[in-house]
C-alpha cells in the first residue's frame, strides 16, 4: 500500500469580513465551512490508494532521495525505483580519490542498477498499450556467484530471459550489516517485491483508481482555492472602503500659513493622530491579510501538484523533487514574510511602551510621537532588510550553495561599489545623525535651502518633504548642511506693522499688547499662546511711517493661525482707535506747472 504523509493546511479563521467600523470579524457559518473544506482537504491528502495486486508494502520506509554519504571509509548512494529507495550500494574510499573528494563511481553504478529495474518494468515483451516486461506470476529471481561476489539475476521463464540485475559485493553486505549471501538472499526479496508493485501501479485498474484520486484532488484543491478567492475579494472590498473613509487629518499640510493640525490643542492632536495610527493599523492588517490569503492560494496549489505526481510511479521522482527544494525555498519565504510581520509589531510595541513610561505634558507627548514615527520607520526598515538576508543565506544552504564564497564575492562587490557609493555612504550616516540628534521628524516644518514644507516621510537614506501646492520634494540626507525647524519645541511670531507719523505710536503699542493679551485668555487660544508678549517696541523709521514689532511666543505649528487671527483682530482694533496704517507716499513739485496755474487763478 502506498503511503502518504498527512499536509498541514493553514488555519484561515484569522481572516475575517469588516463591519462598518472597519473592525474584522468572522461569522460562524464562515469558521464552519472553511473548517469542513480543510479538513477535506487534508483527510484526501492522507488517503492511500487502495492495496494493489502487488500484496504487501516494501518492508523500507518511503525515504526522500537522499545523497551520497559517507560511513568510516566507505561511501554508500540510494537505488531507487520510482521515487522509492529499496537499499543502497557501497564500496571503499580509495585515498586518491578521498582527496579529491570524488564519488562518481558509486553513483554510476547506483544508476546502472535503476536502468535495469527500470527497463525490466517498462518493456512491452508481451505488447499491448501498458507495459508489460515480464509474466508476474513466473517472475523469478536467483542469486549466482561469481569469483567473491553474487550476481542477481531476473527472469519469468518466457519472454524475460535470464537478466543480470546487479552484483553484490562484500562491501555492500557489510555496509548493511549482513554476510554476503545473507543479503543477496534480501535483495531478491526486495527487488522482486518492487517490480511486482511498479507491474501492478502500471496496469489500468490502478492508473484508473489514480485517475479518480487526482480528479478529486482537483475538485477539492478548486473549492478550496475558489473559497480563498471570495475571501480575497471581500477584503479588497473592505480596502476600497477604508480608503475612501482615510482620515482628513493629516500633519503634512501643504500651506505654511495654517495651522498644520487645524486644531487649538495638543490633546486634540493627540487624538487625532491616535485616530490615524488607528487606520493606519487597519490598513496594514488587511494588506497583510491579503498577502497571506494569495500566499494559502499558492500553497494549496503547490500542494494539490505534489499529490497528484505521487500517484503515478512516472512522476513520482517529481513530487519528491517538490517536496524539497522548492517546498523549503516556499517554508523559507513564508518564515521571513512572519517574521517581518512579527518584527514590525514587536517595533510599535516597544515604542509605544517607551512612550507610556514617561509621564508627559500634550506638547512634549505630540512631539515624542512624531520621533516615535521616524524611528518606526527606519527601525521596521532595517529588520526587514535583516530578515531578507537571513532568509536568502538559509536558501543557499538549503540549496547546497556554499555560503562563504558567496559572502565573499558580495565582500568584494560591496568594496567594489562602495568606491563609487560615497554618496549613499553620506547620505546614511547623515540620517543617522539626524534621527540620533533629533534634527527633525516626520511631521515638522522644516527649511533647507530654498525647499519649505512638511516632512512627509525620511529614512536612512533620503527626507520627503511636502511643500506649497502639493509639492513633493526628495533630498538626499547628505545634501543636508543646515535645517531650519519651525515646529520643535516652540515657535515664536516676529510681527511687523507700520503707521503713520501722525499716529500715537504709545497708543498703538498698548493696542496691539492688549488684543495679543486678550486672545491669551480665550479657552481656544490659551494653550497655544505661551508667552503672548516678548517684546514689544519701535523696530524701525521708515518712508511709509513708524515700524512697529511685537514678539509672541507660541506652541509649535500654532505660529501661523495664531498670527491670521491677530492680524484680522489688531486691524478692527486700530480702525477703532483711529490709528492709521502707514503707507507710502510721496510729494513732487514741479515749478512750471505752479506758475501756470497761478495765472490761470489771477486771469479769474
Amino acid at each position: 500500500m502506498v503511503e502518504h504523509e498527512l499536509t498541514q493546511i493553514p488555519n484561515f479563521s484569522s481572516i475575517v469580513p469588516m463591519s462598518r467600523t472597519f473592525v474584522l470579524r468572522l461569522r460562524h457559518f464562515h469558521q464552519l465551512i472553511l473548517a469542513l473544506t480543510i479538513a477535506l482537504f487534508a483527510v484526501s491528502l492522507n488517503a492511500s490508494i487502495p492495496q494493489t495486486l502487488a500484496g504487501e508494502a516494501l518492508p523500507s520506509d518511503i525515504n526522500p532521495v537522499t545523497s551520497v554519504i559517507r560511513v568510516g571509509n566507505m561511501i554508500s548512494a540510494p537505488v531507487q525505483i520510482d521515487g522509492e529507495e529499496l537499499f543502497r550500494v557501497a564500496s571503499n574510499i580509495p585515498l586518491e580519490i578521498d582527496k579529491k573528494g570524488d564519488n562518481i563511481s558509486i553513483k554510476q553504478r547506483a544508476k546502472l542498477i535503476e536502468n535495469e529495474l527500470d527497463a525490466i518494468l517498462n518493456n512491452q515483451l508481451y505488447g499491448g498499450l501498458f507495459a508489460k516486461g515480464f509474466e508476474p506470476n513466473t517472475l523469478t529471481l536467483t542469486v549466482k556467484k561469481e569469483k567473491e561476489n553474487f550476481v542477481i539475476f531476473a527472469s519469468d521463464q518466457d519472454e524475460l530471459r535470464e537478466r543480470a540485475i546487479m552484483t553484490v559485493t562484500p562491501i555492500d553486505a557489510e555496509f548493511n550489516g549482513y554476510s554476503l549471501d545473507i543479503w543477496a538472499k534480501k535483495l531478491t526479496i526486495l527487488i522482486k517485491k518492487a517490480l511486482l508493485k511498479g507491474y501492478e501501479q502500471r496496469q489500468p485498474a490502478y492508473l484508473y483508481q489514480a485517475s479518480l484520486w487526482v480528479l478529486g484532488v482537483i475538485l477539492l484543491s478548486s473549492l478550496l482555492s475558489f473559497g480563498v478567492y471570495l475571501l480575497q475579494k471581500r477584503l479588497s472590498q473592505q480596502k476600497l472602503i477604508l480608503t475612501q473613509q482615510k482620515p482628513e487629518f493629516n500633519l503634512a499640510e501643504n500651506s505654511p500659513h495654517s495651522d498644520p493640525t487645524d486644531l487649538n490643542n495638543q490633546v486634540q492632536i493627540h487624538e487625532a493622530t491616535e485616530q490615524q495610527k488607528r487606520w493606519d493599523k487597519k490598513l496594514s492588517k488587511n494588506q497583510y491579510q491579503r498577502l497571506v490569503l494569495k500566499l494559502v492560494q499558492l500553497l494549496i496549489w503547490v500542494l494539490a501538484v505534489w499529490k497528484m505526481t505521487q500517484f503515478f510511479p512516472q512522476t513520482r521522482l517529481f513530487s519528491i523533487w517538490l517536496s524539497h527544494d522548492p517546498f523549503f525555498l516556499l517554508i523559507i519565504f513564508l518564515f521571513v514574510m512572519f517574521a517581518i510581520r512579527i518584527s514590525t509589531l514587536t517595533i510599535d510595541a516597544f515604542l509605544q511602551s517607551i512612550q507610556d513610561h514617561y509621564n508627559l505634558n500634550p506638547m512634549e507627548l505630540n512631539r515624542q510621537e512624531l520621533r516615535f514615527v521616524t524611528y518606526s520607520v527606519v527601525l521596521k526598515g532595517v529588520s526587514k532588510v535583516i530578515w531578507i538576508i537571513l532568509g536568502l543565506i538559509v536558501a543557499l544552504d538549503s540549496l547546497e550553495i556554499p555560503i562563504a564564497p558567496v559572502v565573499a564575492g558580495v565582500g568584494i562587490i560591496g568594496i567594489a561599489l562602495s568606491f563609487g557609493s560615497q554618496n549613499l555612504i553620506r547620505d546614511v550616516l547623515n540620517g543617522i545623525f539626524i534621527l540620533l540628534e533629533d534634527q527633525y521628524a516626520v511631521g515638522d516644518y522644516i527649511t533647507v535651502g530654498e525647499t519649505s514644507g512638511y516632512v512627509e516621510y525620511m529614512n536612512l537614506r533620503i527626507t520627503q518633504v511636502r511643500g506649497k501646492e502639493g509639492r513633493l520634494t526628495t533630498l538626499t540626507n547628505g545634501s543636508i548642511n543646515i535645517v531650519h525647524n519651525q515646529t520643535k519645541e516652540w515657535a515664536r511670531i516676529d510681527f511687523k506693522t507700520t503707521i503713520t507719523y501722525q499716529s500715537n505710536v504709545d497708543l498703538a503699542l498698548d493696542v496691539m499688547k492688549k488684543v495679543i493679551e486678550q486672545m491669551s485668555q480665550e479657552p481656544d487660544w490659551k494653550k497655544s499662546i505661551l508667552t503672548p508678549v516678548m517684546s514689544s517696541g519701535v523696530s524701525d523709521l521708515l518712508d511709509t511711517g513708524v515700524e512697529l514689532e511685537i514678539r509672541i511666543k507660541t506652541s509649535p505649528g500654532a505660529q501661523w493661525k495664531i498670527a491670521c487671527e491677530y492680524r484680522r483682530r489688531l486691524k478692527l482694533a486700530f480702525d477703532q482707535q483711529g490709528i492709521k496704517f502707514g503707507k507710502f507716499e510721496q510729494t513732487v513739485f514741479l515749478p512750471e506747472v505752479s506758475q501756470l496755474l497761478s495765472r490761470q487763478i489771477i486771469n479769474h
